[in-house]
């Protein structure tokens, strides 16, 4: 990866550069001025400066003749061209500027840069000169996949916290390492898994996404390993389960935490041994798989309940990457507003509605506890109850965790202490309101299946009644 320092005020033209070359792959570090950089960072570490020259004087860039660099400039002239390019510049770019014309000239210095440090005895016995620089969409292993951060690639932004997720992202996918992606509900984990195999060297091979909170208790473990015939009632022949489904390729179990103590042993063996055995199998058949894993939940916390293997969490522990809160993208959330806007558009074949400042303080307003899936179910609603061709911030319909319309302002919420049982109240009189004030204040002291059990429904229908109502799963600290 090539780290570049760039030297600009916030309200620069060449502040936009920071987020073109951030989806291409290059580290970014932001100075606000020459002595600032210097301060606090070594230019050596640099492979290439980008300056804004109000920023800088000529007298100032006599000291960094040794770094690459490339001058921007608001106020172009033909003598201030000759002046810093005699200075030492490699390019002087007047401004504003475009993300092709950037990126261009940036590769073009550090090809340059490449070639210089090769000697031209290496180049005569390897027989070429070095390969030229790629961008994350031009990567071998990756010829086909969008480009991070971008709507293609179903992952949108360009926030810090976002452009970490990719550097991480991307050095992990090219490993064989077991992944575990943890976040909130509704941050996107499972396009984080695909990334991760698109960008792979299976990436030709199958991905197998579980839903491990989605398949009932009693056939998870004929759903994943598969099954002898009679191995149980209804087993009238043999089947091969999804991990087999996954030789070779990627196995990507989201929720991983709602997997049964007997499936989570089984998945042991997968692991430490590379072979599988069919429920009711007396011989084990091997298999080659990369083990991606989501979650939302505390690990570590239900190892100390009891509730997960110690030995298979660490198993699952060798790589994480964490996907950031919705609200921790604060730079992100009108991009993917509005990314979402148009595909609600699509989906219900209304015209697209001018995206109003109104409408989009409405959505920074908002705490978003639901994430990218809140935000998108919200401008669904949005799209579907404003008249065609306007969009009203009131049809947005949103609310707070305890299901009361949200206030207008975005304001800090205090630390609340954890609500005791007695704190749920049935706001309604149908099923779907007792179902909800029964697993909040049960949740606490039952298991999924002992509620699901209490209710007289499937664990699959407990976790689609979630989804569907929006109950949140105990926080475990």
């Amino acid at each position: 990866m090539y780290h570049v320092m760039l030297i600009c005020e916030d309200n620069s033209p060449l502040k936009d550069v920071d987020r073109w070359l951030s989806r291409n792959g290059f580290h970014v570090n932001v100075s606000k001025s020459l002595e600032q950089a210097n301060k606090y960072y070594e230019l050596e570490d640099f492979e290439i400066l980008l300056i804004d020259a109000a920023q800088t004087s000529r007298d100032t860039l006599n000291s960094i003749q040794q770094r690459p660099y490339i001058i921007f400039d608001r106020r172009p002239s033909l003598n201030a061209a000759i002046d810093y390019m005699a200075g030492g510049a490699d390019y002087f770019i007047p401004l504003p500027t475009d993300s092709d014309t950037v990126l261009a000239h940036v590769i073009d210095v550090l090809e340059k840069q490449k070639n210089k440090s090769t000697s031209p005895n290496e180049q005569q016995t390897s027989g070429h000169v070095e390969p030229s620089i790629r961008l994350f969409d031009q990567l071998d292993t990756a010829d086909s996949v969008p480009l991070l951060g971008t709507p293609e690639s179903g992952i949108i932004g360009s926030s810090e916290a976002m452009r970490v997720l990719f550097d991480e992202l991307n050095k992990v996918a090219r490993t064989d390492a077991t992944v575990l992606i943890h976040g909130e509900s509704g941050t996107g984990k499972e396009l984080v898994a695909k990334s991760i195999h698109n960008l792979s060297k299976r990436a030709e091979q199958p991905l197998i996404s579980v839903n491990c909170a989605a398949i009932p208790e009693n056939l998870i473990e004929s759903e994943l390993f598969g099954h002898e015939k009679g191995a149980f009632t209804g087993a009238v022949s043999a089947r091969d389960g999804l991990i087999v489904a996954a030789d070779n390729g990627t196995l990507f179990l989201d929720e991983i935490g709602e997997l049964p103590l007997e499936a989570q042993a089984r998945l042991l063996r997968v692991l430490q041994e590379g072979e599988i055995r069919r429920v009711g199998a007396v011989s084990s058949t091997k298999v080659n798989i990369r083990l991606v894993t989501a979650t939302h939940r505390n690990l570590l916390q239900m190892v100390k309940n009891g509730m997960f293997r110690e030995d298979l969490y660490y198993r699952l522990y060798v790589m994480e990457l964490s996907v950031p809160a919705l609200r921790d993208r604060e730079h992100d959330i009108s991009e993917i507003a509005r990314i979402l806007l148009k595909k609600a558009c699509t989906k219900h074949d209304k015209p697209l509605p001018q995206y109003t400042k109104a409408f989009d303080k409405a959505i920074l307003s908002h705490t978003w506890p639901g994430n990218v899936r809140e935000l998108e179910n919200a401008i669904e609603r949005a799209v579907i109850l404003s008249p065609d061709g306007k969009l009203e911030a009131s049809n947005l319909k949103l609310k707070t965790k305890e299901g009361l319309p949200d206030k207008p302002s975005r304001q800090p919420s205090p630390s609340h202490p954890q609500q005791t049982n007695d704190q749920f109240v049935i706001e309604g009189t149908t099923l779907d309101d007792y179902l909800k004030h029964f697993v909040l204040t049960h949740q606490h002291k039952m298991t999924e299946t002992q509620l699901a059990q209490s209710l007289g429904i499937s664990r699959k229908s407990l976790w689609e009644r979630r989804q569907k109502l929006g109950i949140p799963k105990k926080v475990t600290e």
